[in-house]
């Protein structure tokens, strides 16, 4: 399979031995964003891959090492963010009192009856209000704890790849949706400096403009930066790659959509008619 750059300007075998020597390569995923990514390109109902599903089921060393399919460049690690925990909201303390006063001072029960249930306004209401809470917050934990077992599943298939736990996401179980991220981004923009003697060649799947000051920072320590950036069946970038990030790395690997698509064992759906 061809590796899956892109590059402006081509560059012989030659001019990669000459240019690039052995060279230690480390690649930082920003978890979300490339999550993200793969639901732009084929989370629609064309494809056998949700948006609604976490990951592909695929070879991801073979994913990741495709993109440095370059002689004398070496796979070192593969440092993939994710988020650590989930912080609910609301926070249901265990004494009685504090409990009934979350419940009924911050609308929540308002909001639970606007959804269609039918809690009383006594004192059992309220505990079937804690119970449907309750409910929501387990089944959430489920799903987070089987994502948590699909990253150690992959971290079997490949040694090489490191899932970095940090930050918290907020839960609200009262209107079912997920917040932003925090600490997440903040960990791999500290780790790009910390883990610069892991390396030679940084490349980041990310398009977020909040790296690029770390990015100058291991570059001004010699360090070569490239952003990763996929692109759209027509071939266009896909929407939300930082074009002030582009701009700073040392270049943009871009990864063409079929290759994508094949790599990770996406298929179209089939029609029945």
């Amino acid at each position: 399979m061809a590796p899956l750059y892109v590059l402006e300007t081509p560059l012989t075998t030659s001019h990669l031995h000459a240019e690039f020597p052995h060279k230690r390569v480390c690649i930082f995923v920003d978890g979300e964003n490339f999550r993200f990514s793969l639901g732009k390109l084929f989370g629609d109902s064309s494809y056998d891959f949700s948006r609604h599903d976490y990951l592909p089921v695929t070879d991801w060393h073979g994913f990741f090492q495709s993109l440095i399919d370059r002689p004398g460049w070496e796979l070192v690690r593969v440092y993939w963010y994710v988020t650590r925990e989930i912080d609910f909201w609301p926070y249901i303390p265990y004494e009685w009192g504090k409990k009934r006063k979350v419940l009924q001072d911050t609308g929540i029960m308002d909001k639970l009856r606007n959804q269609g249930y039918e809690f009383s306004t006594n004192n059992q209401g309220l505990k079937d209000a804690e119970l449907e809470l309750n409910k929501r917050r387990q089944e959430i934990q489920k799903h987070t704890d089987g994502r948590h077992k699909i990253h150690s599943a992959i971290e079997r298939q490949c040694n090489q790849i490191q899932f970095q736990r940090f930050g918290a996401i907020r839960y609200d179980l009262v209107e079912r949706s997920f917040g932003t991220e925090k600490g997440v981004d903040t960990q791999l923009a500290t780790d790009l400096i910390v883990f610069r003697d892991n390396y030679d060649v940084v490349m980041l799947v990310s398009g977020d403009a909040d790296y690029i000051p770390p990015v100058s920072a291991v570059k001004n320590m010699g360090k070569l930066v490239y952003s990763v950036c996929f692109l759209t069946e027509d071939g266009a970038k896909l929407p939300g790659g930082a074009w002030r990030l582009e701009r700073s790395v040392d270049g943009q690997i871009e990864l063409p959509f079929d290759q994508v698509r094949d790599q990770l064992g996406i298929n179209r759906e089939t029609i029945n008619d």
